[in-house]
């Protein structure tokens, strides 16, 4: 006999997307951002539930989501300025050599909450390199055969702006003040609080940016 138990779970989870769209606020970023965890949510349903009744393993029902979310992203953002966390270690600002003294000529600082000219995400500051300091292969990728002599900002993206979190290397040149609060997961790890326009750092952040 066919059981049919898991088709019904997961019917039921999905006729369940209007009213998320009711409950949330009616901006369309906002929108967006509660989409995205309510995506989530049928992921982890699905592996735990739909995928044991089908045999297939949580990495297969997750590279299946992950799969089906690169479909929407900007391909420009992740070909051009996204980075892993695992590229982060002395590289693309996140050396924790502390910048002192800072140059004088180093516009922005970690806390500053700014948006992307071209693409117009919003993010804030958690790192900045005098001049870029990347692999050659992701410079050439990024900028071509343009000499870099600017200062480079570390930016972690609203949420809101990006579904899925993403952290990003810009030139000084693409970015400008804004404000407001960012929602992503690593506020927390870098941030200690938030006085309405700039983020206060953690003491172990401060130490690498004494002067900002």
């Amino acid at each position: 006999m066919v059981d049919y138990l898991p088709t019904l779970i997961f019917l039921t989870i999905l006729f369940s997307v209007p009213l998320q769209f009711y409950l949330s606020p009616k901006s369309s970023s906002d929108a967006q951002y509660y989409l995205h965890k309510f995506v989530d949510e049928i992921h982890q349903i699905y592996s735990k539930i739909i995928g044991k009744f089908f045999n297939l393993s949580n990495k297969k029902v997750g590279e299946m989501f992950e799969e089906s979310e690169q479909i929407g992203d900007e391909k420009e953002i992740i070909g051009e300025e996204t980075i892993s966390k695992e590229e982060m270690s002395g590289l693309f600002g996140g050396s924790d050599e502390p910048r002192h003294p800072r140059p004088p000529h180093i516009k922005y600082k970690v806390g500053q909450v700014v948006k992307h000219k071209l693409h117009n995400y919003r993010g804030v500051i958690v790192g900045w390199d005098e001049k870029v300091k990347a692999p050659d292969w992701w410079i050439k990728r990024v900028h071509g055969t343009e000499e870099i002599d600017e200062p480079n900002y570390t930016i972690i993206i609203d949420t809101r702006d990006r579904l899925v979190p993403q952290i990003a290397y810009v030139l000084e040149r693409n970015i400008l003040l804004a404000e407001g609060g960012i929602v992503h997961p690593l506020i927390n790890h870098y941030f200690e609080s938030f006085d309405g326009k700039c983020y206060k750092s953690r003491p172990w952040h401060k130490n690498v940016y004494p002067n900002d």
